[in-house]
């Protein structure tokens, strides 16, 4: 029988894939800290949350199998809970569900009031642009878009991430700013397709 780690609650957010999903685990992690958690990134802590890829095979492998090795963690009572979140639960959940069902829940790519939620923390409207960085001092990701309305056949990112969103130009000027008052010196623009920014606006 598993017993519990008896650790004080640390949130360990675990990062795989692109510079979209370390821009999300920032997002997440900026949000708990908002909610006075101990949060960290790919330190010891007895809550995991493993943000996942889910583009190409290589991808899907590795996430499925960091899913896998905190699920053993939690069978042995290192770790408490684990929540799987980003795009490989976005797309293939019900499989996930099925096939792993020791995780403690699944999110996809919309879902970060929800996981909050299961991490006992409140989605905070107001923290537009507040993350903690995990980047290099020097240099950010400023993600300006989400999503994708281009359907082509050989990729499946309107499939996890939803179609093109842009994010308003005051939100993005109000991060840059206050990224750069914490001393980044360099913004790094991404977005599932950058040059489609602001004709949804």
């Amino acid at each position: 029988m598993r017993t519990k780690s008896r650790k004080k609650n640390r949130i360990n957010v675990v990062t795989l894939g692109c510079s979209k999903n370390v821009y999300d685990s920032e997002v997440l992690m900026g949000q708990l800290k908002a909610n006075n958690k101990d949060v960290v990134h790919e330190e010891e802590g007895n809550i995991v949350v493993i943000n996942t890829c889910g583009f190409i095979d290589n991808a899907k492998e590795q996430s499925v199998n960091t899913i896998l090795e905190f699920v053993e963690r939690k069978e042995q009572g290192e770790v408490d809970k684990v929540f799987v979140t980003g795009c490989l639960s976005e797309r293939y959940k019900p499989d996930l569900q099925k096939e792993i069902p020791d995780v403690d829940q699944y999110f996809g790519t919309t879902e970060l009031p929800a996981l909050l939620k299961a991490l006992e923390a409140d989605y905070k409207h107001e923290l537009i642009g507040e993350r903690l960085t995990t980047t290099p001092k020097n240099y950010a990701y400023l993600k300006i878009a989400e999503g994708c309305d281009r359907p082509c056949s050989f990729c499946a990112i309107p499939l996890m991430r939803g179609k093109h969103r842009s994010t308003p130009i005051e939100n993005l000027v109000r991060e840059a700013e206050k990224l750069a008052a914490n001393g980044v010196k360099e913004l790094i623009l991404i977005a599932q397709d950058l040059t489609y920014y602001g004709l949804d606006l």
